[in-house]
């Protein structure tokens, strides 16, 4: 058996806010040449700039039985961190052996999760320094009846555990799936603020990419959430990710990959965790496969973004925006040696040109490695974000960090594609037939020509108690108001034909109420009808429905709009 946590010597960490669900060693923990394949996939991950990796320690693997710890795996584990000078944020998790993979809700479980605690953060506090409590506790695929009372209590006893073994280590709260302001919200609530040094989220989407998910605004609520609390926490990311299966979807998870960690490092996000590095379950991954090594655009897109801007090491610090085109967004960085690196891509259709004041001495690459062509400063832009080097800050101009491209704008539609122009395959861009947990899709739901001006719209025909068109969700303010409008038509219709806000919390699962309007039937012309309502405070994300249920006929939908009041 190792001596970890008794002799060992002090790690090197690396302060950078690039990290990984990366090596997964629990998993594989009864698996042939477990190490040999670990060798490999820690030296795929450095190579890439990465040297945070969030690990597992599963509470009934550490004690078997109550009372009677084995060290022979962990010990082993963090050798081997060690070792690869790869730094573990552990996860501390789940259900012990004995509970019947019930979560702590007792004192007496709470105090043997604790005991379990303490015992980790004792034995490897000169390895590991960052501790996370539980897994998305706010939904029950990780805490069977989610309750954050229940949550919050553990959360305190394991914290008094954790800091009596090491004051210096770093705990993080909530790992809430989604940003579940709620959640988060309950835990301040219920005392346990001053039980935590940080917050996690895993600020999955629904809606496609980070900038449709609207991320930048997410990820301020967050903060002004905690921020309101008066006692400041650090924000981490502990999972965020998207999957591909095919060449179209590997250049999509590329480019998310980018604008995410631009989204977050100007947001003050501590480190982005993302989920994962290889394709493991549903192909989340950057890597293919270890052996051979198979990569990813997404992959190669991460190693751009880490030598561009510091990894390992202390990474450039996020300085503002800068105005450098219409519909560019602008992310400008300060490396230590003065210059600065710009992380930019395009807005809506098309390439957008760019003006740099700098005339000479810029290199500029796409995330897929293609260079661009820079004559006197000027070159265009597309979605693919564009990394910028060698920029003299003299030269740059006005650079804010309120000048955000993403912030809503009033009079600007908060929906994606609200027009209902975009098509992605048979449907229109970020709506679902039906809605997205995949109920209310009792009848015909169709796209056509036949909009108010020859344009696209859909309809729903022929419908049974259910039916709706379902919108990707948008992020919304607790008891602000919103209002949405719509074109509607009918042909033979009948029950109820209207629009609806549908109000969802932050674990993006959660229905919490909804509010109509009026409904729709004896018209073959196109009818504006509208809705407005106040966002409850147990909701935090809205979805627009086109809902037509018990028609006998046809209704269209066309040209919705989402404003908040």
């Amino acid at each position: 058996m190792l001596s970890i946590g008794i002799a060992s010597a002090a790690p090197k960490y690396d302060p950078s806010p690039f990290g990984m669900n990366g090596l997964k060693l629990v998993h594989a923990r009864n698996t042939p040449n477990i190490w040999k394949n670990a060798e490999v996939t820690a030296k795929v991950m450095k190579d890439a700039g990465i040297y945070w990796d969030r690990l597992e320690m599963w509470w009934h693997v550490v004690e078997p039985e109550k009372g009677k710890f084995d060290w022979t795996f962990c010990d082993q584990v963090v050798e081997f961190y060690k070792k690869q000078n790869i730094n573990a944020m552990v996860l501390l998790c789940y259900s012990s052996a004995w509970s019947d993979n019930t979560p702590p809700a007792t004192d007496e479980e709470r105090a043997a999760y604790a005991n379990y605690v303490y015992q980790m953060v004792n034995r490897y506090k000169d390895t590991v320094k960052v501790w996370e409590i539980w897994n998305e506790p706010n939904i029950p695929n990780f805490w069977k009846t989610p309750n954050v009372r229940d949550y919050t209590l553990m959360l305190q006893e394991a914290y008094k555990a954790a800091k009596k073994a090491d004051p210096d280590c770093v705990i993080l709260a909530a790992a809430t799936s989604g940003a579940d302001l709620q959640f988060i919200e309950g835990i301040h609530a219920n005392g346990g603020w001053d039980y935590c040094d940080g917050i996690s989220i895993h600020p999955y989407s629904m809606a496609g990419g980070p900038v449709y998910q609207r991320l930048d605004k997410i990820l301020r609520q967050t903060q002004e959430l905690i921020a309101s609390k008066g006692r400041p926490k650090k924000l981490w990311i502990t999972e965020m990710g998207w999957t591909s299966h095919n060449a179209e979807e590997d250049r999509r998870q590329a480019i998310y990959l980018i604008q995410s960690h631009a989204i977050a490092l100007a947001n003050g996000v501590e480190q982005l965790q993302w989920f994962c590095l290889d394709d493991w379950a549903e192909k989340w991954g950057l890597v293919r496969t270890f052996d051979p090594v198979d990569v990813k655009p997404s992959y190669k897109a991460y190693q751009m973004m880490t030598k561009a801007l510091g990894s390992p090491g202390k990474c450039a610090e996020f300085e503002g925006y800068a105005t450098v085109g219409r519909e560019v967004a602008c992310y400008v960085f300060k490396k230590a040696d003065g210059k600065r690196v710009l992380i930019m891509w395009g807005g809506g259709e098309g390439r957008k040109p760019v003006t740099l004041r700098q005339k000479s001495g810029l290199d500029a690459v796409d995330i897929l490695g293609n260079e661009i062509d820079v004559k006197e400063g000027r070159f265009t832009v597309d979605e693919v974000p564009v990394i910028v080097t060698n920029v003299d800050a003299k030269l740059l101009g006005a650079v804010s960090k309120a000048a955000n491209p993403h912030c809503e704008r009033p009079g600007r539609n908060q929906l994606n594609n609200g027009s209902l122009d975009v098509n992605h395959g048979r449907h229109p861009g970020w709506w679902n037939p039906g809605r997205f947990e995949g109920s209310a899709k009792d009848g015909t739901l169709e796209t056509s020509d036949a909009g108010r001006n020859g344009s696209k719209c859909v309809s729903i025909s022929k419908s049974g108690a259910r039916c709706a068109w379902d919108a990707t969700p948008i992020p919304v303010d607790p008891g602000k108001k919103y209002k949405v409008t719509a074109w509607i038509k009918t042909q033979d219709a009948t029950g109820n034909n209207q629009i609806a806000l549908y109000w969802y919390k932050g674990n993006m699962w959660t229905y919490t109420g909804e509010v109509r309007s009026e409904s729709v039937t004896g018209t073959s012309d196109w009818r504006k009808v509208t809705v407005e309502g106040a966002c409850p405070a147990d909701a935090c994300l809205v979805r627009v429905n086109l809902i037509s249920e018990n028609n006998t006929g046809q209704t269209w939908f066309d040209d919705i709009e989402l404003s908040e009041e």
